[in-house]
């Protein structure tokens, strides 16, 4: 039994065109691909939350963050991100000096991640992140809050964070 050249077979590949049947098997491999990653990082942190409160991952971009820290500036106090995510507003506060810094985040995934995030940035010590729903962490020894909602939770919802409305001294970014 003679085994064949490898270039032999990829040229033999290249020139051979793809039948319904194998496009098929492709479109159907990438969409079990990406139900998959949908079910393990993004689908975990919906499961105990009700519909109308859901709010999917979108990580913060540089310029988020930075605004954030801009409104951040000269508040002393423990700092809090509901819905972390990857960690990145979290790390930057702790970075600017605002200690304590925690992180609130559903999704078990994002929270490692976030904490891989502090690990390689040399944090890991120093902020927290806990898996715990945003709608049930206690914010009263908290001076400022970051959270980040869909539109459809901001107006009605907010009251059920606990968060006052006009408090002096309390900030809601």
């Amino acid at each position: 039994m003679e085994q064949d050249d490898p270039a032999e077979v990829l040229t033999e590949l290249r020139e051979r065109r793809l039948g319904a049947l194998e496009l098929l098997q492709a479109a159907a491999g990438s969409g079990l691909a990406a139900y998959a990653v949908w079910a393990l990082l993004l689908q975990p942190g919906f499961r105990r939350v009700p519909l109308r409160l859901q709010v999917p991952y979108v990580g913060a971009s540089a310029r988020q963050v930075e605004h954030v820290l801009s409104l951040l500036r000269g508040r002393p106090g423990k700092t809090v991100d509901l819905g972390s995510g990857d960690g990145r507003i979290v790390l930057a506060a702790h970075r600017c000096g605002l200690r304590p810094a925690v992180g609130y985040e559903l999704n078990p995934w994002l929270v490692a991640l976030a904490r891989l995030h502090a690990w390689r940035a040399g944090c890991a010590g120093s902020v927290c992140y806990h898996r715990e729903d945003l709608w049930k962490v206690s914010l009263r020894d908290c001076r400022n809050v970051s959270v980040f909602l869909a539109p459809s939770v901001v107006g009605p919802e907010l009251p059920a964070l606990g968060i006052p409305g006009h408090t002096p001294g309390y900030s809601l970014l």
